[in-house]
């Protein structure tokens, strides 16, 4: 049987889920659909339009947990959300 955790954190009016699986795990910013994770190619990558999930730009970072922590560290401090200066912040 497969196991799979998921952890759900509100930051300012976003939902942070975390899911991690054997074969990988996600981070996922609700409500504007941003995906971060390393399925597919093993490395991580994030998915910076929602309506295009084939378009991904890879990550020098590979912990999840840091990746979190600079998504939430980011949340708390701006007070608009930025699709292209996160990106930025993780590469």
């Amino acid at each position: 049987m497969l196991r799979k955790t998921q952890d759900k954190f509100p930051v300012g009016d976003k939902l942070i889920y975390d899911v991690e699986t054997p074969n990988g795990w996600s981070i996922i910013i609700m409500p504007d659909n941003i995906l971060i994770d390393n399925y597919h190619i093993g490395k991580s990558h994030i998915h910076p339009d929602p309506s295009n999930h084939n378009y991904k730009i890879e990550l020098s970072l590979d912990n999840p947990s840091e990746i979190k922590e600079i998504i939430f560290d980011y949340l708390n401090v701006t007070q608009n959300f930025d699709i292209d200066e996160l990106v930025e912040m993780l590469k």
